[in-house]
């Protein structure tokens, strides 16, 4: 038994569970899955089954892989360019304003002379945000809710939900928010206002050779799907494991490439062996490349905002040093290597609210996904955990002779 393996059991077990069921898996150019590991069970309950390799998961911003990736076929289609404005496919882009300040209900703005564009939503360098993830945006948000109409007029659309100021002009800062979900109303426009769902459908997971049922949005209208579901839970401040009934990233009334997709770990699995495949079917081989080149200039002020928001990708990325941190088009990118868990250069990551953790490593051809169901995302357990597996991992695949 591995030290990891030791720390897995421990840390699932039925009595007193740090982390109620954990799915690792890593795969390798080929498609071949050189690594898998399932332990714990799918719930905290007294008669919980062991977890199962076909569990469903929900991904939260793991989505956001699959929603850079169909955004990306648009470019390689030729409907978009990477660096053209969207404003003819978005025209709520249009006269956007930057949010300067916040006094009660009192707002001020400064209008954009930026257009946003494709690479923008994908490197999060869009002036767009999470009210979590910005000052500005949270009193704004606070704000509105003051408003007696609020919940009466509150809508769950994207187009309705995700539609807010700028904190910055595009292209001159990095904030983590709801670029994707604008990018997956950008695809569905492309395509003749076909749903998000019904579009990875065709052009990601039939062309990965997946069959039904496929990955899907709202799950909660999706019965049969939704009763394989993972249990999700809370950890408490005290490390009690509690029941979480419903995500802040559920959505029935309309699909958020951001976050609302659940799948099997096997389902995502298939796509990270695309993005190492010498031959992939989803994307042009130059595409796959630009998604591994660094997109924000060193010592840049993005840069520095990227480094200020690490509670976001610290878990998915791992102890790296500061200055071995960029964006590629669809995740962090770590331009260094990380000695504590023996991790090598050039590896995009990220992850998803219910602690999903996702990399890929195109030198070495291998990437890897993690799975749980546990909020708040990267607490120390899991993260502790995350750390441990890509150690165990890394020391494995080094010792092997691939000759």
């Amino acid at each position: 038994m591995t030290e990891f393996d030791a720390l897995l059991a421990e840390y699932t077990d039925r009595g007193n569970p740090k982390v109620h069921g954990v799915i690792c898996k890593c795969v390798d150019k080929n498609g071949n899955e050189i690594y898998n590991k399932i332990a714990g069970y799918d719930s905290i309950s007294p008669d919980a089954s062991p977890l199962r390799e076909d569990v469903v998961l929900k991904l939260g911003s793991a989505t956001k892989l699959i929603t850079s990736i169909a955004l990306l076929q648009c470019v390689d289609e030729g409907l978009i360019g990477l660096d053209d404005p969207l404003t003819d496919v978005l025209p709520e882009f249009e006269s956007k304003s930057i949010l300067t300040d916040v006094s009660g209900s009192n707002m001020t703005f400064e209008n954009s002379e930026v257009s946003i564009t494709a690479r923008h939503l994908l490197t999060h360098t869009s002036g767009l945000g999470y009210p979590f993830t910005h000052p500005l945006l949270r009193l704004r948000a606070e704000a509105r809710r003051a408003d007696p109409n609020y919940s009466q007029n509150y809508s769950y659309r994207v187009t309705e939900r995700y539609t807010m100021p700028l904190v910055f002009e595009p292209g001159t800062g990095w904030l983590y928010g709801c670029s994707l979900d604008w990018a997956g109303v950008v695809v569905s426009r492309l395509h003749d206002g076909i749903s998000l769902g019904d579009y990875m459908v065709e052009n990601i997971w039939k062309r990965l050779g997946l069959l039904a049922p496929f990955p899907c949005f709202n799950i909660a209208l999706h019965p049969e799907y939704n009763a394989r579901a993972m249990q999700g839970v809370t950890r408490t401040p005290s490390g009690r494991l509690e029941p979480c009934d419903r995500w802040a990233f559920d959505n029935n009334e309309d699909q958020e490439g951001g976050s609302g997709l659940s799948c099997t770990a096997q389902d995502f699995v298939a796509v990270l062996a695309d993005l190492v495949s010498e031959t992939p079917k989803l994307l042009k081989p130059a595409t796959i490349a630009e998604m591994f080149t660094p997109q924000l200039v060193p010592n840049s002020p993005s840069i520095k905002m990227l480094l200020g928001l690490r509670v976001a990708w610290d878990t998915v990325a791992g102890p790296v040093s500061e200055d071995r941190i960029n964006h590629g088009l669809c995740g962090v990118l770590c331009t260094g290597s990380v000695p504590e868990i023996g991790q090598p250069k050039n590896v995009l990551a990220w992850g998803g609210a219910s602690n999903i953790v996702w990399w890929v490593n195109r030198d070495n051809g291998v990437a890897g996904f993690f799975a749980t169901q546990q909020a708040p995302f990267g607490n120390p357990t899991v993260t502790s955990l995350v750390n441990a597996w890509k150690r165990d991992f890394w020391t494995r695949f080094g010792n092997v002779d691939r000759a």
